[in-house]
């Protein structure tokens, strides 16, 4: 992956070289999907093997905490002080 970018600058002046870093810059998204792919299936199994041990329990899913947002937390500090 190291010669990706020495590549890069030869495939601007050479036809092998281009061919060269099309074909290294395919190997690299091929691992990596590869890698990504791998890494799903093993996620996949170890959630498997989770719901395995749990058995009937019922997992309660947290609700995610809401983005902050500093415009309406400055917009509600402005008006809180303020009657209306």
């Amino acid at each position: 992956m190291n010669e990706l970018p020495y590549f890069g600058v030869l495939a601007t002046r050479h036809d092998w070289a281009e061919r060269e870093y099309a074909r290294l810059h395919a190997d690299i998204v091929e691992a990596r999907l590869v890698a990504r792919a791998r890494a799903d299936e093993r996620a996949a199994r170890r959630r498997a093997r989770l719901r395995e041990r749990v058995g009937g329990l019922v997992l309660v899913r947290r609700t995610p905490p809401a983005p902050y947002c500093a415009r309406a937390a400055a917009h509600s500090a402005r008006t809180a002080g303020s009657a209306r």
